[in-house]
């Protein structure tokens, strides 16, 4: 079986820079984009690219919260059948430097604890854990997570966007398509596409400009897999401290976690 992109991994590509103002509260003037009109040329719509910059705007405004995300991901078999993976994903934090996950399905429960100082990842089904050092912020935290230990956060583009980690020179055609409702909340539904990947991202209107859904679809592989995420937010909550401490449980084992090699 082949899974062109893993649960924890495709948010990864989504990361777009970010401005300082805040959603509009009436869908973009510029009228939603036909089939026909967005397969003819490239487009970029500015408004679509402003709307993008808000959201990283009010991402980077939340000193606290908590989003659960309904995920689900297509792997691709050997006989080039695609068939679709289901999770849920548990995200809170409180910034600069707190942040716990959780990733649950009926075949895997993992954790992700970090206080500050270390990260913990529990392997709640199997009873094992490992705990690596970690930086000062959770958006560097994250970062190290992946490069050094080859452990992908989810969601972790929630941390990007807005930061000059983020990059919107990729974007080679942005489409705005139309209004979605999203678990009952009033969004934008806009299109950007990159180098191998094609992507979608639904923006709540109004002051909280937060995404409420996101769509990946990777290009460069015949299948065209997808991996889709909808998520639901609880701004400003988020556990205490004590809440982002990692307590083994009593049989629990402890594995060292190694860097990769270069």
């Amino acid at each position: 079986m082949k899974g062109h992109i893993p649960a924890a991994t495709a948010l990864l590509v989504l990361s777009v820079s970010a401005a300082t103002s805040f959603a509009q509260t009436t869908a973009p003037a510029v009228p939603p984009a036909t089939p026909a009109a967005a397969a003819a040329t490239p487009t970029i719509n500015a408004e679509a690219l402003e709307r993008l910059k808000a959201m990283g705007a009010h991402l980077r405004s939340l000193k606290a919260f908590t989003v659960t995300a309904d995920v689900t991901n297509d792997l691709v078999l050997d006989s080039g059948q695609k068939v679709e993976t289901a999770q849920t994903v548990t995200m809170s934090a409180r910034v600069p430097n707190m942040l716990a996950v959780s990733i649950q399905s009926p075949l895997k429960s993992r954790k992700i604890v970090y206080d500050g100082k270390t990260v913990t990842v529990f392997a709640e089904k199997l009873g094992y854990y490992g705990v690596f050092p970690a930086p000062d912020t959770i958006a560097a935290t994250v970062e190290a997570a992946s490069k050094k230990y080859g452990i992908e956060v989810p969601l972790a583009d929630l941390f990007l966007w807005g930061t000059p980690k983020s990059d919107f020179g990729a974007i080679t055609e942005a489409l705005y398509t139309g209004p979605q409702r999203v678990g009952g909340v009033l969004c934008d539904n806009f299109a950007f596409r990159q180098p191998d990947v094609d992507w979608q991202v639904c923006i709540e209107r109004g002051k909280n400009a937060l995404p409420r859904k996101l769509i990946v679809t990777t290009t460069d592989v015949a299948e065209r897999p997808q991996h889709r995420s909808v998520l639901t937010w609880k701004p400003g909550v988020a556990p205490a401290a004590a809440g982002f401490t990692f307590k083994p449980p009593k049989d629990a084992k402890r594995i060292a976690v190694k860097e990769m090699a270069s």
